[in-house]
């Protein structure tokens, strides 16, 4: 059994100027990984945090700005504990301060998101982010699938697809494909199966099941579910290991192309981390990951390894006309 943890980052409403694509990334596993995956990403979540402490690996609420930590300029030579108690206090005056009760409420629900981090600083929980995409990349028996949509492509400002349906469709067929390659350099073994385990999402949820219904019944465009099993499963991500660390690999991803794929980037080198880890044939052919933009129209790792990348114009040779030798004089 191969397990597929999906998640996505950003959002697919095209009106949403925050994120320029919407990214979904699956990691796949076989069943005997999970042990090993649970006990590295605990221990190294321990590393990050007080005894007796634990909290979410989810990127939205620690690669971020919080501000409060700006205002101690000596935060960085605190403890963890006084960090966290200087923080606290600042957030406690800030909800006093609001006016109406409606302020209040949105302030707590603010700083609840972030309050597991804020013990760490900026740089810290950078190097958290690196951590967590170290341990993907050098787990072995990971494979990613992805597909990362611009929302600014004409098929989908046209509406043809939702983001979230393609993606999603995209993301299953390849699992099933990769499934199905595995099966095929058997020797009369048992076939592989698969399981998808989705996070909670609920404004998606029931259109994915009625798609994976639909694909199930009638196949998906490039032919039939043939080694995913029974329903996609809805979990917290909260205590599972697998949704924590794709939440992270589809953040990286998004973060590498909402900045433009910028040579030599931080987050050219944080998506690097796990690049390789995306799935690819015997011949090193990528399959596991699309960038859905125009064709000839970026530049990214992704395009350039699937051949769809803007072509480059090398300059023009530079031509040195011979030095002409001065007149002579005539006499």
């Amino acid at each position: 059994m191969y397990l597929l943890y999906t998640d996505a980052s950003g959002t697919p409403q095209l009106s949403d100027v925050n994120s320029r694509h919407y990214v979904l990334v699956g990691l796949g596993m076989h069943e005997g990984t999970w042990f090993a995956l649970n006990k590295r990403l605990n221990r190294l979540k321990g590393s990050y945090c007080e005894t007796g402490r634990d909290f979410e690996l989810h990127a939205a609420q620690f690669a971020c700005s919080i501000n409060e930590q700006n205002e101690d300029p000596n935060f960085g030579d605190l403890s963890w504990t006084d960090r966290r108690s200087a923080v606290t206090a600042i957030r406690v005056r800030k909800i006093a301060a609001e006016t109406t009760p409606e302020g209040k409420r949105s302030r707590r629900e603010k700083y609840k998101r972030t309050e597991p981090f804020i013990h760490l600083t900026r740089q810290e929980r950078s190097r958290l982010l690196e951590d967590a995409l170290h341990l993907v990349s050098g787990h072995t028996g990971i494979v990613l699938f992805g597909e990362a949509i611009s929302k600014s492509h004409p098929g989908v400002t046209a509406a043809t697809k939702d983001p979230v349906h393609q993606a999603f469709e995209q993301v299953l067929s390849r699992f099933d494909a990769f499934l199905k390659r595995k099966d095929d350099w058997k020797l009369g073994r048992a076939v592989n199966n698969g399981l998808l385990v989705l996070d909670h999402d609920y404004s998606t949820e029931s259109a994915i099941l009625n798609q994976f219904k639909n694909y199930r019944d009638s196949g998906h465009p490039w032919g039939k579910l043939e080694h995913v099993m029974d329903v996609p499963f809805f979990a917290s991500s909260e205590k599972v290991c697998g949704l924590q660390l794709v939440d992270i690999c589809a953040y990286a991803v998004r973060r590498y192309l909402d900045t433009g794929a910028k040579p030599g980037s931080h987050e050219e080198r944080n998506f690097e981390r796990i690049f390789h880890r995306f799935d690819r044939d015997a011949f090193g052919k990528l399959h596991g990951l699309r960038h859905y933009t125009p064709s000839g129209s970026c530049a990214c790792l992704i395009c350039q390894q699937r051949g769809h990348a803007i072509a480059v114009i090398p300059p023009a040779p530079v031509t040195t006309l011979p030095a002409t030798a001065p007149p002579t004089s005539s006499h």
